[in-house]
């Protein structure tokens, strides 16, 4: 099929619509446009937006896939397949990044929310070094879950990085709610569990404690704050480090596997891709959900990234 175009100020003019860059080389590649000076013009595209091809892989990607695409300065603009402009209204934009990018937390939030305030759902759209696509959807995370207790720490000692409970009933309690871990009649706590429990017991206390412990972990404050608000939304926590994040979480006691993985940023925090790949390629392959949290103004942020398939 051949299509009449014309070429003005250097844009390419159908039926008295202007069409962006990328739809014009898909029309050419897939022979339903001729345009002479292609190559100019795919230069003049380049040199007006060195971000050009990365953009037009990630088009011919979405329309081999059968999706109907608006390119935007800042987003693509995806439609249900089969659809076209107008037609039914977007369900999704379409945030492009290289493998070679980063981009800072508070940024993604800010996507989030402007995806959000539009309706839509966020992707990122990453184009690795060969060329290949791989997608990621995202939105503010909302972790709830059911545990409920009212325990707080009473008699305690330090043992290095460790706190000790004595009391026997008290440390069967605590372990009961999902606290520590038993060693005769003892109950080992990690520096967290004790922040915690502290704060709901003795609050006053905790100040020499707090210094303590962040005079070892920088992020303890971050994370803490993390843990008890998780805790008060019903929420276990243990450990995450033997799946590389802070966190493994759990919605109820008598659940048998952890649902997400949290991981704690400082505000500001810049991702790399690779980084951001790893840790959702390993929550995806434990059948989890990746969450990363960081505290913005005594808010504290929840963002979610799984591997989206188009």
């Amino acid at each position: 099929m051949d299509v009449k175009a014309r070429i003005s100020d250097g844009s390419v003019i159908i039926d008295g619509e202007k069409l962006s860059p990328e739809e014009v080389v898909f029309l050419v590649e897939t022979g339903k446009l001729k345009l002479e000076g292609l190559e100019e013009y795919l230069s003049n595209a380049i040199n007006t937006n060195p971000d050009f091809f990365v953009r037009y892989i990630v088009y011919s990607d979405l329309r081999e896939r059968g999706y109907a695409v608006r390119p935007g300065r800042e987003f693509f603009w995806l439609y249900p397949r089969g659809a076209q402009p107008g037609d039914k209204l977007a369900r999704y934009i379409i945030r492009i990044l290289r493998e070679s990018d980063s981009i800072a937390v508070t940024e993604l939030y800010r996507l989030i929310g402007l995806a959000r305030n539009m309706r839509k759902e966020l992707i990122l759209a990453v184009v690795d070094e060969e060329s290949d696509v791989t997608y990621y959807g995202m939105g503010a995370a909302r972790l709830e879950g059911t545990h409920h207790d009212e325990t707080a720490m009473v008699s305690c000692s330090l043992a290095g990085d460790r706190v000790l409970v004595h009391d026997r009933a008290t440390a069967e309690k605590l372990h009961k709610d999902m606290y520590g871990k038993l060693m005769g009649d003892k109950l080992i706590l990690s520096m967290i569990e004790a922040a915690y429990l502290m704060k709901r017991g003795a609050p006053d206390d905790t100040g020499r404690f707090m210094e303590y412990v962040a005079s070892k972990d920088r992020n303890f404050k971050d994370k803490l704050d993390v843990y008890c608000d998780l805790r008060a939304k019903g929420l276990i926590l243990k450990t995450g480090f033997k799946f590389g994040s802070h966190f493994r979480v759990y919605t109820a006691s008598e659940q048998e596997h952890s649902s997400f993985l949290v991981h704690v940023l400082p505000h500001g925090y810049i991702f790399t891709m690779h980084e951001l790949a790893r840790a959702v390629r390993l929550a995806h392959g434990v059948k989890k959900r990746m969450v990363f949290a960081y505290v913005d103004n005594r808010q504290i942020r929840y963002i979610y990234i799984v591997r989206k398939k188009l």
